[in-house]
């Protein structure tokens, strides 16, 4: 059994593109595998607090593209409360009153579910590394917290190679592995895209573990062909 950890070096980098790739490459190789989205957003910007989302639930309308993403990329019967535990409708619930609905006893129990039930299980952050499950914990805090080894997704754009660098240091700061890294093209038009591949290479101690393209529509294809050191997951195993 192997749990892993995917982050990104910033929000609409790709991570759940790219956590699709990898479910999807891993059962090609003959793994079991499911995607799990402990806190999955939306893109409602509250303003005032009576208009959040009903205290009550835990999963608002549970059609969060991110989730569904995941739910439709592994071959396994699961359903949208076995892959997520909180879906907001607003963009930030973590710095908002919404904030302390937010348990990580929770988070533990699901990730212990998945993982007694399924051979691997790949973690699908939100935004990035450092970023807040609640006031008091950081999505770094809690991978840390069970020992996670981590992918990071770098969305190739200007100021990438920045953002890569850094998180790949603050990740291995709190003694975790960098297993790879993957590179999405979110900007076709960007310049110098060869280069800064050839950059990251050079100075993230970690594989390249794929490049995704840019691609109309991924989230309804197949994309586990680009994800070519597979093994390096698999390894884990």
């Amino acid at each position: 059994m192997s749990v892993f950890f995917v982050t990104g070096t910033d929000t609409s980098v790709g991570k759940t593109i790219a956590s699709r790739a990898i479910i999807q490459a891993m059962q090609t190789a003959g793994n079991q595998i499911v995607g799990y989205k402990p806190i999955a957003t939306g893109q409602d910007e509250p303003v005032y607090t009576d208009v959040l989302d009903d205290p009550e639930s835990d999963y608002g309308k549970e059609d969060n593209r991110d989730v569904l993403i995941l739910m439709n990329s592994t071959k396994e019967a699961v359903s949208y409360q076995d892959v997520n535990s909180y879906t907001f409708s607003h963009t930030a619930p973590m710095l908002t009153a919404e904030s302390v609905r937010i348990k990580q006893d929770k988070l533990d129990r699901d990730l212990a579910r998945l993982t007694a039930t399924y051979d691997n299980v790949l973690v699908e952050g939100s935004f990035g590394w450092l970023s807040l499950i609640n006031q008091d914990l950081t999505f770094g805090d809690w991978a840390a917290s069970h020992k996670m080894p981590v992918v990071l997704v770098v969305g190739i754009k200007e100021g990438c190679v920045n953002h890569a660098l850094l998180t790949a240091k603050a990740i291995e700061a709190m003694g975790l592995q960098v297993v790879g890294w993957i590179a999405n093209r979110i900007n076709p038009g960007l310049s110098h895209y060869a280069e800064i591949i050839d950059a990251l290479q050079h100075k993230i101690n970690a594989p390249l573990l794929g490049k995704i393209p840019y691609i109309h529509k991924p989230e309804s294809q197949e994309l586990g062909h680009f994800i070519t050191e597979v093994d390096k997951l698999t390894a884990l195993i």
